[in-house]
């Protein structure tokens, strides 16, 4: 018998249908308790599988980590680009802002985001970000920076869309951390537009 013959069949649609549950089921327990709480028993009670049928898809809690961390960054991404199209405006510098500060205030608000934002696993989930971001988003960012058709913002001195995306990971996981500068939301959201929105993109 093969080692690890016995894992999940990676791939199918079924598999990634698992897989996805079980990340969604785990940021879920992770935002009610806190990252050292997550049990794979519980887990699995959750999901409404035996505790084995965890490591048919993740090696470890860290592999499991690993896919939450992910999947909240992807998140992250998408909720730049609602906010930065989904308004009345044709995207700008000012939907671009907005996209941005919403997303530094979610991780810092909403406890889904809590396994990212703790003290234990921040740095790797910045490495994580500058390592996957460009892959997993640069796609949603292409669809209104340097699209002719859909908008008139450019990416600044030479980026190219991979450096800005992990460039726009790095800021936004640091502010998020930190705090932005600014005691009402629009000194914020001026001061987000000063220091990463006009160093990324131009206006044509």
């Amino acid at each position: 018998m093969e080692k690890n013959n016995w894992k999940a069949k990676a791939g199918t649609p079924d598999y990634l249908e698992a897989k996805q549950k079980i990340v969604d089921v785990a940021i879920e327990l992770i935002a009610e308790k806190s990252v050292s709480k997550l049990r794979f028993e519980e887990l699995a009670k959750r999901v409404g599988c035996v505790r084995t049928t965890i490591y048919r898809y993740f090696d470890s809690k860290e592999e499991l980590l690993t896919e939450v961390m992910t999947a909240l960054m992807y998140q992250m991404a998408v909720d730049v680009a609602l906010y930065t199209v989904d308004n009345k405006q044709a995207p700008s510098k000012d939907t671009f802002t907005e996209g941005i500060f919403h997303t530094i205030t979610r991780l810092r608000t909403d406890s889904r985001y809590r396994v990212v934002m703790d003290s234990d696993n921040i740095d790797f989930f910045a490495q994580l970000a500058v390592d996957r971001m460009p892959e997993k988003i640069a796609p949603i960012l292409s669809s209104f920076i340097n699209d002719d058709q859909a908008t008139d913002m450019q990416l600044n001195n030479g980026l190219t869309i991979e450096e800005a995306c992990a460039w726009l990971a790095i800021q936004i996981i640091s502010y998020a951390q930190f705090g932005l500068l600014g005691k009402t939301e629009e000194e914020q959201k001026a001061f987000v537009n000063k220091m990463i929105v006009s160093v990324m993109i131009t206006e044509s």
